[in-house]
């Protein structure tokens, strides 16, 4: 735990200046969207604003997994940070070891130019190299090249390659060193999609509300497992579930942060029905089990998967 503090606190300071300029350019991201969005992916339109709309819960997943994996990071680690987004991985592991040589892959060429800022604003260069690259074909990547794969929230469902699980999983196993390990992070418990879900009906009664299109047994931890093993890891798999959560200093901020994904969750949305977005997700958010306010913050809690996978 000790650990995981200091990361979280060491990933804040990198992240805090950066902030102010994701809001900024998030309107921006805003005004555009609506034409970019048939030729750019979710992820390059909303790069920018990517870690206001995770509110921290893959950051707290990722501290965690770097406080306990086996074999541990050193100097000598050469690590894959495999469909990074932000660079939330790279940037933990670089304030610990800010020589350490990572390769940062991503689909999204937009979100790959927010991770190579966080390195460049502190002076993290050495060892750090980009590449655009899909989770399910590392193509210019050798085998056995990597002593760490960390695949933190990357191992998503697409309901147009319903085989991209196990082709991911190949990918990790085949780029990883004998020796090294691969470590995989997916959703067990995301709880505040309900709150989108009944803020749709409240808004749209009549219509069919945005769900997430994904295999039935994806949230179990066995699918996970399942995927790794059958990838070539066989029984050098291990599962285990961590918590997490979506949070921010006030609920007012959190609604702003989460709104972040209305592209996705309230597509074709009026005017005025966006409008009412902010109020009446603000009250379902207040009545989830998961939600908590104190003085200091609001939040969702989470629960998510790991699995770690050693060839």
């Amino acid at each position: 735990m000790k650990i995981t503090t200091r990361l979280l606190a060491l990933l804040s300071q990198v992240q805090q200046p950066l902030f102010q300029q994701q809001k900024q350019a998030s309107r921006a991201i805003a005004a555009t969207a609506a034409t970019n969005m048939a030729s750019k992916s979710f992820h390059d339109i909303h790069s920018n604003s990517y870690d206001r709309m995770s509110s921290r819960c893959t950051t707290t997943v990722a501290a965690q997994i770097l406080g306990s994996l086996t074999p541990p990071i050193t100097p000598d680690s050469y690590i894959l940070d495999n469909a990074c987004g932000t660079g939330i991985v790279t940037t933990l592991i670089k304030a610990q070891f800010p020589s350490a040589h990572i390769l940062a892959a991503d689909l999204a060429p937009g979100i790959l130019e927010v991770a190579k800022a966080k390195i460049q604003q502190n002076g993290w260069q050495e060892g750090f190299e980009t590449e655009v690259l899909d989770v399910r074909d590392l193509k210019t990547l050798r085998d056995g090249t990597f002593s760490h794969v960390i695949t933190n929230f990357g191992f998503a469902p697409n309901v147009e390659d319903l085989a991209g699980p196990e082709k991911a999983a190949k990918e990790m196993w085949r780029v990883l060193k004998p020796g090294g390990v691969a470590v995989v992070t997916t959703w067990y418990q995301r709880n505040f999609d309900a709150a989108f879900l009944a803020t749709s009906k409240t808004i749209r009664p009549d219509a069919e509300p945005f769900t997430w299109s994904q295999h039935p047994s994806w949230e179990t931890g066995w699918y996970l497992v399942q995927k790794l093993e059958e990838a070539g890891f066989g029984n050098k798999v291990m599962l285990k579930s961590v918590t997490t959560a979506a949070e921010a200093p006030t609920l007012d901020e959190l609604v702003d942060n989460m709104l972040l994904f209305k592209d996705m969750f309230f597509k074709g949305y009026s005017e005025e029905e966006q409008q009412r977005l902010p109020g009446v997700l603000k009250e379902e958010l207040a009545k989830l089990e998961a939600f908590e306010e104190t003085e200091e913050k609001a939040q969702v809690g989470m629960i998510a998967w790991v699995a770690y996978a050693w060839k």
